[in-house]
């Protein structure tokens, strides 16, 4: 067995036919990390009849003095294979010592169990979590999480199963919500990184990522066909006709209402033409707010997502409306509306991320409820690990926060 260099395409290739494959082990990631200060190298593993048995993205930068290396969502190799692992982990090991790296970090994309969330989010965890010792045996260290989402990649991620998704199927109450939405002249359009400042005031406030980041991001990825931005924006005149149609469904309805209680002013038929005149009332105002925007004469963008598209997922990497608009739930049309967009070509959709605090009084409720209203899957990943290469320089990061700090320069990317 032998560490190799791999040529771009090759890694690429490699990547894409194995079984973990992600988009942070594509030579579309190394560019982008190119560009936030990295240094990379495509490594390969070969065995003796040269065959190709392992790959990974490995980063590098500095921090202070020291330098690290990062293989993001960990290598691409047989975790089962104990023996290809500890060989391999030990060429790195080697030839990251040559080169003075003070750690390595690795966050493979390996499922360790399913919650329920009928089941107060009980786990039902698999033969994956024996992973975990091996990755101990090989002098890995498994990062805590102490804080909710303080790791690179959540450790409790939601998907979508693209294929399987009915909208009839939500609750009620979320069912409203976007029949709400959809009344409300809400479209959505493909846009490009010319309209980044657009969608950033959504997120600047809520978020580590900088808008010349995504940017960079949108326009590599973009060239692979890798990655969209979508905008949700308030289509006044769409609005408009919308209004006044179901203004005047309603009118006949409450028309109809009036004769009913002239035959029998019962209180059942009382309370439905109660109900429908607060409709009416509504609409009467959703027709007013509507010509004034359209008098505006342009549409207000209230909502976006940048997703990342590879192979047959798609990752919503960060997702934001204005919340001057949140009457009008565009994040649900929004979510509601990429599963539309994307379930013919794709077969997953990777919400990213659950807080890990899933209680009703957490303080991330709110943001955990909110995904868990589209009934995704709910998964548990393997972690963070690092091997330390040099325990003094580890420590001297640690003591000065520079380790934690610098990976919150990168977190979600």
């Amino acid at each position: 067995m032998r560490i190799i260099e791999l040529t771009m395409d090759r890694f690429d290739q490699f990547a894409a036919n194995h079984p973990l494959r992600n988009y942070c082990q594509t030579s579309a990631y190394a560019r982008l990390m190119g560009e936030q200060g990295f240094s990379y190298d495509y490594i390969g593993y070969e065995d003796d009849s040269h065959n190709l048995v392992a790959a990974s993205l490995i980063l590098y930068k500095r921090i202070g003095l020291c330098r690290y290396a990062y293989a993001p969502r960990g290598f691409l190799i047989d975790y089962y294979n104990a023996d290809l692992v500890a060989s391999f982990v030990k060429d790195i090991v080697k030839r990251c010592k040559d080169r003075k790296i003070v750690f390595i970090k690795i966050n493979p994309e390996i499922i360790i169990g399913e919650l329920d969330s009928k089941k107060n989010f009980a786990a039902t965890y698999n033969q994956n979590v024996k992973i975990i010792d091996d990755l101990k045996d090989l002098k890995f260290k498994r990062r805590r999480e102490v804080e909710p989402l303080e790791l690179i990649a959540p450790r409790i991620s939601t998907y979508i199963n693209l294929k399987k998704y009915d909208v009839n199927k939500l609750n009620e109450e979320t069912k409203d919500l976007l029949n709400y939405a959809n009344r409300r002249g809400l479209d959505y359009e493909i846009a490009t990184s010319k309209d980044i400042n657009i969608f950033y005031n959504f997120i600047k406030n809520e978020t580590n990522f900088n808008i010349n980041s995504l940017r960079n991001l949108l326009n590599i990825f973009s060239k692979q066909s890798m990655a969209e931005l979508i905008l949700v924006k308030v289509d006044y005149k769409k609005f408009l006709i919308q209004a006044q149609e179901n203004y005047d469904m309603e009118l006949e309805h409450n028309n109809e209402c009036n004769n009913l209680i002239q035959d029998n002013p019962n209180e059942e038929n009382l309370n439905e033409k109660m109900e429908s005149d607060k409709l009416l009332l509504q609409l009467k105002n959703d027709i007013i707010e509507a010509t004034e925007g359209l008098k505006k004469g342009n549409n207000d963008y209230i909502a976006g997502a940048i997703v990342i598209k590879y192979l047959n997922r798609i990752t919503i990497l960060c997702s934001g409306y204005n919340k001057d608009f949140k009457n009008l739930y565009p994040n649900y049309y929004l979510y509601n509306k990429l599963f539309e967009i994307y379930k013919d070509e794709y077969d997953y959709i990777d919400l990213n991320g659950l807080a890990s605090d899933l209680s009703s009084n957490s303080k991330y409720y709110e943001y955990n409820q909110f995904k868990l209203n589209f009934n995704p899957i709910i998964y548990e990943f393997i972690g963070e690990f690092d091997i330390i290469l040099d325990e003094f320089n580890f420590r001297k990061l640690q003591s000065r926060d520079l380790i934690m700090k610098e990976l919150q320069n990168f977190k979600g990317l």
